[in-house]
């Protein structure tokens, strides 16, 4: 990541969430394309009389379920597979315009959505302590809490202080 994560340290909770939920969701894809593709191989086994894979499925069931699902096994369709979700790569994670944005590649429709749903609760959480916060400024647009705010404001005029009592 060429730029690295250029933002304040209030936004970690949401990017951690948000890092943790994409990769629940690809290993959520992959586990199921695993899945269905071995189900679905099971039951063209079984269709052509080869029941190992499903006697190794169904080990330990009761037998009266293990008849029954021999005789649907049968009569099922395939599953549908879908493929699994590419793994997502952050480009770049900073602030504008008062919010979080998270530039990545890979993904899919469910993933946006999850960036969505970070990059709006940033508006409403202080990027410097992560406390409930607003929106605004002038100039430069932040999302800071009202103690936050105070504090920079204080460092600023500070800053501004020494530098005049420096001139003088």
């Amino acid at each position: 990541m060429c730029w690295g994560f250029e933002h304040g340290n209030g936004w970690f909770n949401i990017i951690d969430q948000l890092c943790a939920n994409i990769q629940h969701h690809i290993d959520w894809t992959e586990q199921s394309f695993v899945r269905d593709t071995e189900y679905n191989q099971m039951i063209e086994d079984c269709k052509s009389g080869n029941w190992v894979k499903f006697e190794v499925y169904y080990r330990g069931w009761n037998p009266v379920t293990v008849k029954q699902r021999r005789v649907e096994i049968l009569k099922e369709k395939r599953r549908e597979v879908k493929e699994p979700c590419p793994q997502v790569v952050a480009e770049q994670v900073k602030e504008k315009f008062g919010t979080l944005r998270f530039y990545y590649r890979g993904g899919d429709e469910y993933i946006s959505g999850l960036v969505s749903m970070a990059e709006s609760m940033s508006g409403v959480t202080c990027d410097e302590c992560g406390n409930p916060a607003e929106t605004g400024g002038q100039g430069w647009i932040s999302t800071r809490c009202n103690p936050c705010k105070d504090r920079i404001q204080k460092e600023r005029e500070k800053v501004l202080e020494d530098y005049k009592n420096e001139k003088v």
